[in-house]
């Protein structure tokens, strides 16, 4: 996902809005988070969730933000300036620049369904996590993730479109066989429902209409369409006919087993070695 300059700021103001704050006390609970911990944000985009978390473990504690995006990772320096507890990497999901064994927890919401080969995104969490380490995700239902109101075949059009720029559609049913294949344990999921029944500047509904929008024109769709989209929505909102709805899934209570799995071959008696694969 390509986060150019104007689809960063809007990024972030759906961070801001009153569904943004309600997930990452979430994942703040599901972490429990606790004063002096060392907890990585994957995929931190504007900084948000850092700044949670660097409140929650206190000046003892350590939060680093990563993002493949320069741009967020630089309007993620600023928002948390005032903070001596943060620092900003930007690596590849599948490729993290930290040692083995780093982390007290990793977190990331809306990320891994962005990353084409998943797996190899879950095994280095799983790497840079402490022994007994946590892991808590948000990813999306993206076949219940829906706008009401425009004509029917338009809203379908802009819909299909936006779905095509995410790599895995319905992650949060996929991801549990991933996790335990790379060594997870204890796994645990809530569901995450959003109702907007109105399109006011604080709704996720509102901002989320304007991320599909931009996604939608460069993913090839006429601007002209989505222009006419986005008016029908403003008529359905107007009229009391507009209604929006999301599902997404915390996937948490993550105990990271002490050693990786592997599958190991045992050899016939003449040679006792075993080797893991």
């Amino acid at each position: 996902m390509d986060f150019d300059q104007q689809l960063g700021e809007l990024q972030r103001r759906v961070a801001q809005c009153q569904e943004g704050v309600g997930r990452r006390k979430l994942i703040i609970d599901s972490l429990a988070v606790e004063s002096g911990q060392s907890i990585l944000d994957l995929g931190c985009g504007g900084g948000y969730q850092v700044r949670s978390l660097a409140l929650a473990v206190g000046s003892g504690g350590r939060i680093v933000g990563n993002d493949p995006s320069l741009k967020q990772i630089e309007a993620a320096r600023e928002y948390c300036s005032d903070l001596d507890n943060v620092e900003f990497t930007q690596d590849s999901g599948t490729d993290l620049s930290f040692h083995d064994g780093t982390f007290d927890s990793v977190t990331s919401t809306n990320v891994l369904e962005y990353i084409i080969d998943v797996g190899s995104a879950v095994a280095e969490i799983r790497r840079v996590l402490k022994k007994g380490g946590r892991f808590c995700t948000i990813s999306v239902l993206w076949d219940h993730h829906r706008f009401h109101g425009p004509d029917p075949t338009l809203n379908d059009e802009v819909h299909q479109v936006f779905q095509d720029h995410c790599a895995h559609q319905m992650l949060p049913l996929e991801l549990p066989k991933i996790l335990l294949t790379n060594g997870f344990s204890g796994l645990g999921s809530m569901p995450i429902p959003i109702l907007n029944k109105t399109m006011h500047d604080d709704a996720f509904a509102f901002w989320f209409s304007k991320v599909i929008s931009i996604l939608a024109i460069n993913n090839g769709m006429p601007e002209d369409d989505v222009a006419l989209w986005q008016r029908q929505l403003e008529e359905a909102d107007r009229d009391g006919r507009f209604g929006f709805v999301s599902m997404s899934v915390l996937t948490t209570e993550v105990g990271c087993l002490t050693q990786p799995p592997h599958h190991t071959l045992w050899l016939p008696l003449r040679n006792r070695n075993k080797i893991a694969m």
